[in-house]
């Protein structure tokens, strides 16, 4: 177990489609290819791949790809957004703390702030599984929030509109510990001279990392380059960049 797993299980898959874009996936596979100059039939991991949206677009470009992800509810999308794309995909039930791939993988990706929900050392753990899993030569990509930019922006409250209904997040960011907490909840709106209910879904926690933490955990000596960039289209990496992207050829 750990902090987030009951909502990853029972909350996410509410409402994740909605927060995570077919066409975004399209151009961030673009950009993440083009650094790997992978050959057609390259061996590509994607742990974790959620319902598949980056497994497909990897797969279309003639790859052959893993998805891992410990939610079966994902994974069954995932299969049948596989299916009416007509590509394949071999996905796992997997938590990535028990990734057990050795020298397999041309590229490996960590996507859409999927480290910080364990602890610092089982975060470490994860990062060494990626650098086992992949061959020599072989691309890793991370991609997380920005601590930084986060500590300065993150709203106390943010909605959205998912299928007809609202979704409300009431954000809190330690700064003493950089654990990001949010509670997830469906809100009502209420009758005549009533006011909105809101309906508790679920709550997350995540600990968010800044550059300088997480390359040192990637221990940068294991790897031949890594280099940091701002976003998964090439942006510069700085302080007001929303996103933390770290590139590592082993």
């Amino acid at each position: 177990m750990f902090q987030s797993e009951r909502f990853f299980r029972e909350a996410w898959p509410q409402f994740s489609r909605a927060f995570e874009s077919p066409t975004d996936a399209a151009s961030e596979v673009e950009w993440i290819t083009g650094l790997g100059a992978l050959e057609p039939g390259a061996r590509v991991l994607d742990a974790p791949c959620g319902f598949g949206r980056h497994s497909i677009e990897l797969a279309r470009r003639g790859f052959e790809v893993t998805g891992v992800d410990f939610s079966e509810t994902e994974l069954e999308r995932a299969r049948a957004a596989a299916r009416e794309a007509g590509v394949a995909l071999t996905l796992v039930c997997q938590d990535i703390r028990d990734l057990d791939f050795a020298g397999e993988f041309d590229l490996a990706v960590n996507l859409c702030s999927s480290i910080g929900y364990f602890s610092d050392d089982e975060d470490r753990l994860v990062l060494d599984r990626f650098w086992r899993a992949l061959k020599p030569g072989g691309l890793f990509v991370l991609d997380t929030r920005n601590r930084d930019q986060i500590v300065r922006s993150l709203p106390a409250e943010e909605r959205k509109r998912v299928n007809g209904w609202t979704l409300r997040i009431e954000n809190a960011f330690d700064p003493a510990t950089s654990r990001w907490r949010a509670r997830w909840s469906r809100i009502t709106r209420g009758g005549r001279g009533r006011a909105e209910a809101a309906e508790l879904i679920g709550e997350s926690e995540i600990r968010l990392y800044s550059a300088h933490e997480l390359s040192a955990m990637l221990r940068p000596e294991r790897w031949s380059r890594v280099d940091l960039h701002g976003g998964l289209d090439g942006t510069p990496f700085s302080l007001d960049a929303p996103r933390l992207v770290l590139v590592a050829r082993k």
